[in-house]
């Protein structure tokens, strides 16, 4: 309701509640029109007098319109508006944008209006009223400009708070959007970026999407704050100069940089992305392996600049006795390069420096993030190397272990954890490098890269990329999630923080805290008004209990203000402290190293132990409804196929050395038998299809090593024209060449290989043309390189192009990354979402040929889907595809039909088809349908004459006395085929 000022009221301006707007503007697109400018801060210069209303509006020309509000209030409450701008004369309404914008004005800001004594003139009717006072006005300065962001920033969120988000439209959305631009572009940098992720965060939820009460109240403190800070600033109160980098930003001269110099740095990550408003913004990441400090190289340049050359990575070298000068701010320091060095490549003494100048433990990654996180205004995350040994795989996330036990959450974000799996296979990890910050208010780090000790020494492998916008949580870490995390529950199913935490065995203190703050972000999305006695004094209860005696009384004050706007600035100073409060209680997670278990092939990835063993088919079925993570999935494999004895194993390359799950017991089974190994690894290499089992034998041969070995080795490595096993043989030749005396060959000769990847990387990471990122991805998939494969998957996750996605994806599958069959799998499984995708997984499963894959094509092929391109996947397969496609077939026997499936089986071998149909033929004796069964297995054995003669040979003799219609068939259509035979070798066809 409107409420009526003292005085006057047809000399007075009366208050409008900003509900009211349509009341008196009754074009509601003249009304969304008007918003978006007053959002926008495209009014100057707001004043009153007496009852009218007052400002200037930026035009398209030179000079402003003047805009002026008359009110009366009878015969009843009435604006009246008058502009100097052409479209006035032909509003229906009365109210241009611009008179609507001042009207928005005064119903959300009023304390904007600067009083005047007397008329004010000059106005929207451009007269010459003599003044006894008037508003001062003139060129809008960055200053004003800066101001009246900032009011308009503390006016949205005052009136957010008061009012809640349920009832939040498209258009305001738009609105906050258009807010966050023109922030931007009078440089409030930090307020721009909250209020775009604002806007963000409201689109999904007014698309339909549930809001993360936690995110948004997050964000809401941090630009409440921030707009305190600048008020202040603002009206003359200094700030320190890396605030001003932060919240303003600056043009900082050489002068006003601090000189650095004896740098001795090493790249660790390097990123391109493109902003909002369309800046192209390059970095490098480095760690100063002297003094441990985290710095980063900037190149940002608008987007339209194609002719300014493209700062590289300077991955791949210690830039030794670099310096220059670094900008006012925060870890990373940016810094500008005067000298780069002398310019090493960087190797194992590098990587060794890097560990000795890591954080020696959790503890200390926390303390550094706590000390961060004193000044409000630091950015959310902090960049650390932390010395880590385990990754411990709690349900659905990781948790970061340190020898002492104690741990950090590592996010859930699937692209990260597939790159992890990659990097840390058959390796031993060191530290982990990135930033450290708040995931819903649990300490997490989020990584970039591992230093690991694998079988050639030590190495650092990047992950995804951390810089890119978009993969940051929102502000103040206050329940900011990935894009791409797991869905919020359902109502009742316990919140997203509460179950993470209790998953990760945070304290009972700290999850009661947490959930406090939780219930109040809830509150505070639906309206301050929403904090009544009947919500705040259970809470209130809470506090106290966990010795929170100033937090309850300030909870407890909250409702007893009668005014929901009065409560704002307490609410935002409570939720904050609350926030310092549950970090400290939730601290480190404690991890028992006497329950977990190694995971096979990841020595540094353990899980919780299992009470059971799952067989393989029950293991797949759980990870597909996401009751395993890759981790457990892994232990129940090995577990199972351990306890084969290794004379079986032996005898069935096909399914068993052809599943990548198996290989870890494959291999530990054959490692003490070294006559065994040799003869099985031979069988499997000499199959003429299967790639999969050939890895296999590769990974064996070089567990037992030895002479023969060896020559086996090296004839894969020389003469195989599958370019990921000839990679996965030289792997294993220079890992048994370096477990002998010396070995130093092979480490010039690899540090020469790694010098080629690393080069071909940047290009195909941070090239600025789609062209020049294809060329350097085709090269590193023909050079045939493994150590190849970290770089190609950041390609696969994060580039901006979906055909260089789709080539990274066919790369990996060239160079058997099998650790991506489960991507792949999950990728197929979404075809009716994204059939593009799923094409693109089909094949590449396909060409891995690991059979983990198989069931999930079968079902595709079943369905129809693409049936050229899923035949083609399942063919090469080889013979392990045979047994699951003739189940298929006989389940849906129509799919004898299609001539991909007769295709599919035509180029399995003859032997092989006839052997599998006869016997098929032989389990149906004396059984009911034995007729329909033999019918079929005549019709399939036709792709082959030698499966013909045998096939249709074998149902005679079954079936040499017919009952029945369908058996008569049968023997009629095995007749037929034996007489086409005859005639065919007649006629000099071969049988």
């Amino acid at each position: 309701m409107a409420t009526a000022p003292a005085g006057d009221a047809q000399r007075d301006v009366q208050k409008i509640g900003v509900e009211e707007l349509r009341r008196y503007i009754s074009d509601p697109d003249e009304l969304k029109k008007g918003t978006a400018l007053f959002d926008g801060g495209q009014l100057v210069s707001l004043a009153r007098y007496q009852n009218k209303l007052f400002c200037d509006a930026k035009g398209s020309g030179p000079a402003p319109y003047k805009v002026t509000l008359s009110y009366k209030d009878a015969p009843a409450p009435e604006f009246r508006a008058q502009c100097s701008c052409p479209a006035r004369k032909f509003s229906q309404s009365g109210f241009c944008k611009h008179g609507a914008a001042l009207l928005v004005a005064w119903a959300r800001a009023p304390e904007s209006f600067a009083v005047s004594e007397g008329p004010i003139g000059g106005g929207a009717t451009g007269g010459d009223a003599k003044k006894k006072g008037s508003v001062k006005k003139g060129a809008v300065s960055d200053g004003d400009l800066m101001k009246t962001g900032v009011e308009q920033v503390g006016t949205l969120v005052r009136e957010l708070g008061v009012t809640g988000v349920a009832s939040i439209a498209g258009d305001r959305v738009e609105q906050i959007q258009t807010l966050g631009q023109t922030l931007r572009e009078n440089k409030l940098r930090r307020l721009s970026a909250r209020a775009l992720e604002l806007a963000q965060l409201l689109g999904a939820a007014a698309g339909g999407s549930a809001l993360p009460a936690g995110a948004y109240a997050g964000l809401m403190t941090d630009l409440l704050l921030t707009a305190r800070k600048l008020e202040k600033h603002l009206g003359g109160e200094p700030i320190d100069d890396r605030h001003v980098e932060e919240l303003i930003g600056k043009t900082w001269q050489k002068g006003d940089r601090k000189p650095v110099s004896d740098l001795h740095l090493v790249e660790y990550a390097f990123a391109t992305r493109t902003t909002s408003d369309d800046y192209v913004i390059r970095e490098s990441r480095f760690l100063d392996i002297a003094s441990g400090k985290h710095y980063s190289e900037k190149q940002i340049i608008p987007a339209q600049l194609k002719r300014t050359e493209p700062k590289p990575s300077r991955g791949g070298h210690v830039l030794g006795g670099a310096r220059g000068t670094t900008f006012p701010g925060y870890p990373p320091f940016r810094v500008q390069f005067d000298d780069l060095g002398d310019k090493r490549p960087v190797g194992a003494e590098a990587f060794a420096a890097m560990v000795e100048r890591a954080l020696p433990d959790v503890g200390a990654a926390i303390a550094a993030l706590q000390e961060h996180r004193r000044d409000v205004f630091a950015p959310d995350r902090l960049p650390v190397a932390l010395r880590v040994d385990t990754l411990f795989a709690r349900g659905a996330r990781l948790q970061a272990v340190d020898d002492k036990g104690h741990a950090l959450h590592v996010p859930a974000d699937k692209a990260l954890e597939e790159q992890l799996a990659g990097a840390l296979r058959d390796a031993r990890l060191l530290a982990l490098i990135g930033d450290v910050g708040l995931d819903a208010a649990l300490p997490t780090l989020w990584p970039v890269a591992a230093i690991i000790e694998g079988p050639l020494g030590l190495e650092m492998r990047q992950l995804t990329d951390p810089l890119v916008e978009g993969q940051r949580g929102p502000a103040g870490g206050s329940a900011g999630r990935p894009a791409n995390a797991e869905p919020r529950p359902a109502s009742g199913a316990g919140s997203a923080w509460s179950m993470a935490a209790r998953e990760a065995g945070a304290s009972v203190a700290a999850i009661a805290l947490g959930e406090v703050r939780e219930e109040l972000a809830e509150a505070f999305a639906t309206g301050l008004a929403s904090l009544t006695p009947r919500v705040t004094e259970p809470l209130a209860a809470r506090l106290r209990d966990l010795g929170l005696e100033k937090q309850a009384a300030l909870l407890q004050g909250l409702a007893a203000r009668p005014e929901p706007a009065e409560r704002l600035d307490d609410f935002i100073k409570l939720y904050q402290v609350l926030e310092i409060a549950v970090v400290r209680l939730a601290g480190a997670t404690h991890v028992d190293r006497d329950a977990i278990d190694r995971v096979p092939t990841y020595e540094s990835v353990f899980v919780a132990r299992p009470e059971e063993t799952l067989p393989p088919d029950v293991v797949r079925q759980r990870r597909a409804r996401g009751d395993l993570n890759r981790y457990q999935a892994a232990v129940h494999y090995t577990r199972y196929y351990s306890a084969i004895p290794p004379e079986e194993l032996a005898a069935h390359i096909f399914p068993i050395w052809a599943d990548g799950s198996a290989a870890p017991a494959v291999i530990k089974a054959f490692a003490s038998r070294r006559a065994e190994a040799l003869k099985a690894a031979h069988k499997a290499l000499t199959i003429q299809a299967g790639r999969v089992a050939k890895m296999t034998a590769v990974r064996v041969l070089q567990a037992v090593g030895g002479a023969t070995a060896e020559d086996m080795l090296s004839e894969v490595a020389q003469r195989s024209s599958d370019a990921g096993l000839r990679g996965m043989a030289r792997d294993a030749l220079d890992t048994l060449e370096m477990a002998k005396a010396g070995g130093e060959s092979v480490r010039r000769r690899r540090a020469a290989d790694m010098d080629k990847v690393n080069d071909l990387a940047k290009t195909m990471i941070g090239a600025p043309t789609r062209g020049e990122r294809r060329d350097a991805l085709a090269a590193l998939s023909t050079l045939g390189q493994r150590s190849a494969i970290p770089f190609i998957r950041q390609v696969f996750w994060g580039d901006a192009s979906r055909e260089i996605r789709e080539e990274a994806a066919h790369a990996l599958a060239h160079l058997g990354d099998t650790e991506m069959v489960e991507t792949f799998l999950g990728m197929l499984a979404q075809r009716a979402v994204s059939e593009h995708e799923a094409a693109v997984a089909a094949a590449a499963l396909g060409y891995l040929g690991d059979v983990r894959g198989l069931n999930e094509l079968l079902y595709a092929y079943a369905e129809g889907y693409k049936p050229g391109i899923v035949a083609q996947a399942i063919r090469a397969f080889g013979p392990v595809a045979m047994e699951p496609l003739l189940d298929l077939i006989e389940a849906q026997p129509e799919i004898a039909k299609r001539a991909a499936a007769l295709a599919t089986l035509q180029a399995l071998d003859d032997q092989d088809l006839a052997a599998a149909l006869t016997r098929r033929l032989e389990a149906q004796r004396g059984q009911a349908d034995v007729g329909e069964k033999a019918q079929l297995y005549v019709r399939l054995s036709d792709v082959h004459l030698y499966a013909r003669r045998k096939v249709a040979q074998a149902v005679i003799d079954l079936l040499g006395t017919p009952r029945g219609d369908a058996e008569a068939a049968a023997v009629k259509a095995a007749r037929k085929a034996m007489t086409v035979m005859r005639r065919g070798e007649v006629g000099g066809g071969q049988a």
